[in-house]
Formats: C-alpha cells, structure tokens, sequence
C-alpha cells in the first residue's frame, strides 16, 4: 500500500469524512439505505487488493456525510484506470437486493425480506444469465475469437477520449454498448447460421476504424454463447441496470445500412457524433448537433453518477 494509491486515499478520505462526522459505521449504514454494510465498508477500508466501490456508493455516502464528491469520484476514476488496481468482482453492490422473491402475505415486513425465494423463477433465471455475462473476462474487441458463438455481449471503452471517462476504465465494470446475436436464418435450409456475434464484431470493428476520434485497441468485449431464450430479458436488465450511452442515448452505433435508399435518411446519432463511416457521409446531418450530443452525454454521465 502506497502514499500515491489513489485507492487507498479515497478509503482515508472517507473514514475522515466519517470520523469528522461523529457517526460510527451503524449509523453511516443507515444514512445510507440501501447501501448494504459490506458495500459501505468495503468503501471505508479501499486500498489496493480489495474491491474499487461503484461512484454510485461514493456518491451517497458523500451526500450522507455532507460532502462534496467530486474529489473522491476523481480518486475513483484514478484508481480504476490504474492497471496495478484488482479487477472487482461483477458487481459492488449487494446484488441479493435484485432477486425476486414470492410474496408471502402472512408475514410482517419487506417482501424483499421475508418472501420466498424461488430459484427458477424467469426473472431470477435473467439475472443469472446477465451476471454471468459481467463475470465473463473481458477480450479485446480487435482480437476476438474467431469460433463461432451467438449469444449475448457487452461492449466496453477504455481508452483516453475525454468524452467518455467517466466510464473508461480496464476494469470494464459500465458498457458503452450492449447488444445480442442471434443465430442468422437461411431462407434455403431454414435452420440457424451459428457466429452472428463474431461477424457483428468484425462490423463494430470496422465502423470504430473510420472514424477518427476513436481506436479499436480501445475497445474491450464481454461476451457469453447462450441459447436465444435467454438473450432478451438479459440484455434488458443489463441496459436497464448500467444505462450503456450508445443504448440510451447515442442510437445508431448497430445500425445496419440496407441499400442506398437510406441514403436520403438522416445520419444516426451516433454517426453525427462520430462521423467517418462511408455510407453516413452521404446522408443528411442528423436531428441534433455534435456539440449538443456531446453535452447530452455528459449529463447522462452526471446523472448516472449520483443515482
């Protein structure tokens, strides 16, 4: 453990934060709900060798103590890009909060405490599949596999555009874009055409090579080969739980141009944000600006930040 671990300084400053406060960790955790006891310590004790706590748990532990978090989410960012720091674990929350539970009307309480858990209900079957995703080691984007799989991915930046460093980080713990690939249908045989994901990743790759604000070595890929039934509810808890800009914000990055009739179409968001592509040269501007996609991408990163 180091003077200049920026981990390590983070885990200071907020046991001074909560030291100065007078509150012993019982009642930080309280202040706190729903950030569990081993989220808040884990956050408390940071130092090289444990888990990097979520700028989401900085956040409100911050505003519980009354202090600004800038700082710290700086440390944060720091410790993520440093590559001497651990990879965390999928998630650093306490992701029993996520899991759905029968209700059980004769008990007194939570339902999320006293219901009964069952196993293979559809919804607790996703989450399996989506965490088995964000526990699946992550590979560059311009190296991937040549086997062919279908199945779920998520992608992640890790490079130095400022744009997008709030998620940048070779932890690859907040995708950028997450997506399926489906088996691909003969219309002769009509049976599935197994590696739809390994030729979309060689499309990505190829759109991230035309334009000029972007480097393929910067991307990194999560990827599970699962069968189709278990690709929609994944993919939506994942976009629903991490919010991936090029999702939710900047559309377009898997557009598929289909001809040149689309050429009278619009460029896509993501296209006018970052322009190269050949075909999209050739469409007219899209709805909104450069300038004003880039300020939407920060408030989205801003919001995200204190959820």
């Amino acid at each position: 453990m180091t003077a200049d671990d920026p981990l390590n300084q983070l885990g200071i400053l907020l046991t001074e934060l909560r030291l100065r406060s007078g509150w012993n960790v019982n009642e930080l955790v309280v202040r706190c709900t729903p950030l569990g006891r081993t989220v808040i310590s884990n956050a408390l004790n940071a130092r090289k060798g444990r888990k990097v706590p979520s700028a989401g748990t900085v956040v409100r532990i911050c505003r519980a103590l009354g202090a600004d978090s800038a700082p710290l989410l700086e440390l944060l960012r720091q410790a993520k890009e440093d590559h001497r720091t651990p990879l965390p674990g999928p998630r650093a929350e306490d992701r029993s909060r996520q899991f759905t539970r029968e209700p059980d009307e004769a008990a007194e309480g939570p339902v999320g405490i006293t219901g009964l858990f069952n196993p293979l209900r559809r919804e607790n079957l996703e989450r399996a599949v989506q965490w088995a995703l964000e526990s699946a080691p992550p590979v560059s984007l311009a190296s991937f596999p040549e086997a062919p799989v279908d199945g779920l991915y998520a992608l992640y930046y890790t490079g130095p555009y400022p744009l997008y460093r709030p998620v940048a980080s070779s932890a690859c713990d907040v995708p950028v874009y997450v997506g399926m690939a489906r088996p691909g249908w003969s219309s002769r045989s009509q049976t599935g055409r197994p590696g739809v994901m390994n030729r979309r990743m060689r499309v990505f790759e190829r759109s991230i090579e035309f334009v000029d604000d972007l480097e393929v070595q910067d991307f990194q890929v999560r990827y599970l080969p699962v069968e189709e039934i278990w690709m929609d509810g994944p993919e939506r808890l994942m976009i629903g739980d991490h919010r991936p800009v090029w999702n939710v914000v900047v559309h377009g990055f898997g557009t598929h141009l289909q001809g040149l009739s689309r050429n009278s179409s619009p460029r896509t968001l993501w296209d006018e944000l970052h322009p190269g592509r050949p075909y999209a040269q050739r469409q007219a501007a899209a709805k909104s600006s450069r300038a004003e996609l880039e300020h939407a991408v920060r408030q989205h990163f801003a919001r995200s930040a204190e959820a």
